[in-house]
């Protein structure tokens, strides 16, 4: 019988990855949810949201963003529909550059024209970035978390895809809120969902331990190539931060991957 594979809680090795992609390609196993899966941004996201209209002035803005502690906010119309953001660090252009106006480069690229303008504006449709950056209420948190961090910003206006209304805000701790759920329900996902459901294995030959979202799997698969497809379904599941198999196989099927010319 092979030992047992323990894999890091950091993530699999770049020899294991390898492992993996090319398994996926030579092996016909459970075919894994490559596309986001779980809580949409709507049972999280903020409806009481804090907005300002088009003819916000400038000094009404930075009242708004101290008050209610946040450093952006949505600029609406007054049917309701989304127009813009307007962050602190548009405005702060007007304290980093005041001097921007006077003098124009006849040769600004288009980042610098932008700049001159917010540094030139006095109420928010001058001041805020256009268009915002948003997501569906449909949309899934990880989809939300993605955007979030493709584009550096820390909360996401969230609209209404039919009619472009403003329906709530997703902030980066709105998205985190996955992170609370309870232990048993990660234990009964990786079970049930996982192993029974996806892989089709007999979730009763599999012991899974979850303590603070970290999950460790203990049993046996057929193939070796089959312990980091799993891992990595594991670590799709809402909720989980590190997952880690203790797992032994009965074929190693990648041996000759490894060693092709044997």
């Amino acid at each position: 019988m092979p030992p047992f594979e323990g894999l890091s809680t950091l993530g699999r090795t770049c020899g294991d990855a390898a492992v993996w992609r090319r398994n996926q390609q030579l092996h016909a196993g459970p075919e894994l949810e490559e596309g986001p899966m779980g809580t949409a941004v709507e049972a999280v996201m903020t409806t009481d949201v804090i907005a300002v209209p088009e003819q916000a002035p400038f000094k009404e803005i930075v009242q708004t963003l101290r008050l209610h502690g946040v450093d952006a906010v949505p600029v609406v119309r007054p049917d309701g529909t989304l127009c813009g953001v307007v962050s602190a660090t548009d405005l702060l252009l007007k304290e980093a550059d005041p001097g921007a106006t006077e003098d124009p480069h006849p040769f600004a690229g288009p980042r610098r024209r932008r700049e001159i303008r917010k540094t030139a504006g006095t109420v928010a449709c001058d001041l805020m970035t256009t268009p915002a950056i948003t997501i569906s209420p449909t949309a899934t948190v990880e989809q939300a978390a993605r955007t979030m961090r493709r584009h550096h910003v820390s909360r996401l206006p969230v609209t209404d895809p039919a009619t472009g209304r403003l329906a709530g805000i997703i902030s980066r701790s709105d998205a985190l809120r996955v992170y609370t759920r309870p232990d048993h329900d990660i234990h009964d996902d990786v079970l049930h969902t996982i192993i029974a459901d996806q892989f089709g294995w007999d979730a009763n030959l599999y012991t899974v331990d979850v303590q603070q979202g970290q999950v460790r799997v203990q049993g046996q698969v057929e193939r070796r190539s089959q312990i980091p497809q799993l891992l990595h379904a594991i670590r799709r599941l809402e909720g989980v931060v590190s997952a880690q198999g203790h797992l032994s196989w009965t074929i190693d099927d990648t041996y000759a991957q490894h060693y092709p010319t044997l």
